[in-house]
């Protein structure tokens, strides 16, 4: 113990030479660094950089015949929650369609309604965080009298118009709600919930799913799942769907002068 008590309090009267030290902090800093960008890094998931014409049409083709229900095209990926390390949902918001992909299978498909004029849904990368099965909105809704039980006629927003004496707020149903996070773990004002699908822009920027997709989508997309939003027309800011060439040329070589 004295001879470790001895040599302690060496060290502490010569410490290590500052020549010695600076790659020790710049070492220890670099590995934080590291670590944290880990931590932030999002995970790439096998996922279609785009979606080929000719899939688009067999989609339509399949969505038209069962318009109010998730159209399944991989029964077996379908059948589990899919792991959101290797799977994604692209959202194509000019032609109002979302598609599961995993393990670059296509495993779903269903019609959706995004944001109506000024409330356009943002485009970009989001992940699904929250899930709430008996979601209410805490911003759009009716107002109900206490004393006589009835809803009044219309919408309000509770950003504009207070809740006046004897009335009560109800907030819109929003069932089977997985609200949309970025990527650096902020939750956002919009996702995944049922609601009115009339085949175009209807809503208050969430994206509305029909009565028959919602309940199964719930159960499909764990948390955690990335969800990739394009829209040029319908889109905040505008990000077009990439389109895949069915048969790309070859790059040609150049020739030597």
């Amino acid at each position: 113990m004295k001879n470790l008590a001895w040599k302690n309090a060496r060290f502490l009267k010569n410490p290590l030479p500052m020549k010695m030290m600076i790659p020790v902090v710049v070492l220890v800093f670099a590995f934080h660094l590291s670590g944290c960008q880990s931590l932030r890094k999002p995970v790439i998931p096998d996922v279609p950089a785009g979606m080929r014409a000719a899939d688009l049409a067999l989609i339509d083709e399949r969505i038209k015949a069962t318009p109010n229900s998730l159209v399944i095209f991989h029964q077996e990926l379908a059948a589990a929650p899919i792991d959101p390390l290797r799977s994604g949902v692209i959202v194509d918001l000019d032609r109002q369609r979302a598609y599961v992909y995993s393990a670059n299978q296509l495993v779903a498909a269903t019609r959706i309604a995004s944001g109506k004029r000024n409330f356009r849904t943002s485009t970009g990368d989001f992940r699904i965080g929250q899930k709430n099965p008996k979601h209410a909105s805490n911003l759009y809704g009716k107002l109900k009298n206490t004393e006589t039980g009835e809803n009044l006629p219309g919408e309000i927003d509770t950003r504009t118009t207070p809740v006046p004496e004897g009335m009560v707020f109800l907030g819109a149903p929003m069932p089977h709600f997985m609200r949309f996070h970025t990527l650096d773990g902020k939750a956002s004002a919009i996702g995944f919930h049922q609601g009115h699908v009339p085949s175009r822009p209807a809503s208050h920027g969430c994206i509305r799913l029909p009565s028959g997709a919602a309940k199964p989508l719930y159960k499909l997309l764990p948390s955690g799942t990335p969800v990739f939003i394009y829209g040029d027309q319908y889109g905040i800011p505008a990000r077009p769907l990439p389109e895949i060439q069915e048969n790309p040329e070859p790059p040609r070589k150049k020739r030597k002068r």
